[in-house]
């Protein structure tokens, strides 16, 4: 899941699916590469975008939301697409092309949690947005960048041999100044046990 989509979820299915998705889907070519496919959808989740939600300018939102569509539009489904994954992308296409600013900030605002989207689909149509979400996932979960490059040598899903988990960014201080070496760490601890104990006579 992209970061800008992160977000999305707690929109409901149907308003994260619409970010992947493009304007009008009957017209959509059937015969993209997995390639451009992937990359098209990865591209939808802009920093851009993710700022628009944060400052709930919502207009801005659906704006670059249909500009997303449109792009992946252009490039269409891989034809390994099922019929029912196919209907399912372009009912989210139709619904991407009534969104506006006021059906976006509905469904980010939602108490309930439900999403204003969902209620205009049949159980069917649900069931098919959900294939293609799901096909969306699976096709392009194996790399950012919308590049076809997964693993069949057997390791665990979803583990990529290549991170090294110290390079990852952390949130969490570590407390300790980096130009401490343990020399002076081991004197600053001498220190302070003298301190404590000159404290307590």
């Amino acid at each position: 899941m992209t970061p800008i989509k992160r977000p999305l979820a707690a929109a409901g299915a149907v308003v994260l699916l619409a970010l992947s998705l493009s304007a009008c889907g009957g017209g959509a070519p059937t015969d993209a590469s997995k390639d451009d496919y992937c990359k098209a959808v990865g591209d939808a989740g802009s920093e851009e975008f993710g700022k628009a939600i944060t400052d709930k300018d919502y207009d801005k939102a659906v704006d670059l939301i249909k500009e997303s569509a449109d792009k992946i539009e252009e490039v269409g489904t891989p034809d390994d697409i099922s019929d029912e994954e196919r209907e399912g992308f372009e009912i989210q296409l139709d619904a991407v092309k009534s969104l506006d600013g006021d059906d976006l900030k509905k469904a980010f605002e939602a108490e309930d949690g439900e999403d204003p989207f969902e209620a205009d689909l049949s159980k069917d149509e649900k069931e098919k947005v959900e294939a293609y979400n799901k096909y969306e996932n699976e096709t392009c979960s194996d790399t950012d960048d919308g590049s076809d490059q997964g693993s069949d040598d057997g390791a665990d899903e979803g583990s990529d041999p290549s991170i090294d988990p110290s390079d990852l960014p952390s949130d969490v201080p570590t407390g300790l100044p980096s130009d401490i070496s343990p020399e002076d760490l081991e004197s600053l601890q001498e220190e302070l046990e003298n301190l404590t104990e000159s404290a307590n006579q």
